[in-house]
């Protein structure tokens, strides 16, 4: 018995074409085992063809569905077994929240990843929103706004430049690693100050010295770097290699 790898009818032995779909290639006719590994084959194939095809748009809403799917599957799972074995939900409001803040991010990413302003704020809210409602969650300490909001804020303004910088500037190379440097170092002093407003009621710094301390040189080498091979200083001889 033979079986057609396009459309899966049964052939006779006799048979060399497809009285289907006329399929009329007799190498691809095949037993059933082959036949299915074929289909399957061609199957994947098809998949990845028909993704390809997609425009930009139609990729993003794909990707954003697809993520979405897991993220709420992930949700009700959870909460299900927590009622299930508690009678109510308690440790599943994490996941729940989790969840919630991942969704948000993800929409944000697939249809506004474009409109930084848009991407980073509607970001930052629904990350200082998730720092608030786990500190409600835990100890109601004020944590969340008094520690978490503020050294998320300082993140995210950090990117901002960070990204305003790269776009303003007209070549890359080690001058946007030096900037990278430099925003490490800034980003130290804002957390040990925060830290420190938080624990001791005062803005002090003493470890984020150290970091600053030790990044500010590699920062101004990697830009005198990037200097000199701008002024079309070989690399080799410029390390005299």
């Amino acid at each position: 018995m033979k079986i057609c790898t396009r459309c899966g009818v049964e052939l006779d032995e006799n048979m060399n074409e497809c009285p289907l779909c006329h399929y009329s290639n007799n190498q691809k006719m095949a037993g059933p085992e082959e036949a299915e590994s074929i289909r399957g084959e061609q199957q994947g194939e098809r998949i990845l063809s028909d993704f390809v095809k997609l425009n930009k748009y139609q990729k993003r809403k794909l990707f954003w569905e697809i993520s979405n799917i897991i993220l709420f599957s992930e949700i009700l799972v959870t909460m299900m077994i927590n009622v299930i074995t508690t009678k109510g939900i308690t440790w599943s409001k994490y996941s729940i929240t989790i969840g919630l803040a991942l969704f948000v991010n993800v929409t944000l990413f697939s249809f506004w990843r474009h409109r930084l302003l848009v991407l980073i704020g509607g970001s930052f809210v629904s990350t200082a929103l998730f720092l608030v409602v786990l500190d409600l969650y835990i100890e109601r300490s004020g944590w969340g706004i008094q520690l978490g909001v503020p050294l998320l804020l300082s993140l995210y303004l950090i990117i901002v430049i960070l990204t305003i910088v790269f776009r303003l500037a007209k070549h890359h190379g080690f001058n946007m690693l030096g900037c990278i440097f430099l925003a490490i170092g800034l980003m130290s002093l804002l957390t040990d100050g925060i830290i420190s407003k938080y624990v001791t009621g005062e803005i002090t710094f003493h470890w984020s010295l150290i970091v600053v301390v030790c990044i500010i040189p590699i920062a101004f080498i990697l830009f005198y770097i990037y200097y000199r091979l701008n002024r079309g200083v070989d690399l080799r001889s410029f390390f005299n290699i």
